[in-house]
């Protein structure tokens, strides 16, 4: 690994070190999206219950008595039903807008990460070219062919270690947007629910 590193000439060091930021934001995105942000069915489905039963202070204590991110979204909607529909709204959309932030946190450097790691291995690609064009003249036969090599080496093995790190940055990228969107779907789905047992459900038991 050392051998295959030294070949490609300085800048397949850098690649390496900028690699190590991108795994470190996969494991944790990973962690996050998979576990933590992941809607939690048995929470929701006794929210839902306690509401539906009109026990509005166990959905407060179970809401409260959790660290998951939704439960802030759900407890803003049992602290605001009594007032009016663009109040509540207005209440739910400041803790959505604080949660979007978190849950997008960045993913965005992985498309960066891609980028650059494809463009420093362009670099590596140019600099090993100039290394076998100067190695043309004013060397030796036998110098010459060893320069040309050397060069040659440089060009293709910084040129594939970008892409070796830039291929799964885009992957996990989508990936991760994609779950991102997917959450953030969920929880409109489950606070749509609330507000509308709110609405009706809760006002046809009232009436």
């Amino acid at each position: 690994m050392l051998k295959f590193l030294n070949s490609g000439g300085p800048f397949m060091w850098v690649i390496m070190s900028v690699s190590i930021f991108a795994i470190a934001i996969m494991i944790e995105k990973i962690y996050f999206l998979f576990f933590y942000y992941k809607p939690s069915i048995t929470f929701y489905k006794d929210v839902i219950k306690h509401i539906r039963k009109n026990d509005l202070p166990a959905a407060k204590l179970l809401c409260s008595g959790t660290s998951h991110p939704l439960a802030k979204v759900i407890l803003v909607i049992l602290n605001n039903f009594n007032t009016s529909k663009d109040a509540m709204e207005s209440e739910i959309n400041k803790e959505i807008q604080k949660l979007v932030p978190k849950v997008q946190k960045h993913t965005s450097y992985l498309q960066m990460i891609g980028n650059v790691s494809t463009l420093l291995g362009l670099i590596g690609t140019i600099q090993g070219l100039i290394i076998s064009f100067s190695s043309i003249s004013g060397k030796g036969a036998a110098n010459k062919s060893e320069a040309l090599a050397r060069g040659i080496s440089t060009a293709m093995n910084t040129t594939a270690l970008g892409l070796i790190i830039a291929i799964p940055c885009i992957v996990a990228f989508t990936i991760f947007v994609n779950n991102e969107t997917s959450i953030m779907q969920k929880y409109n789905e489950i606070i749509t629910e609330i507000v509308h047992i709110f609405e009706f459900e809760t006002k046809k038991q009232k009436g």
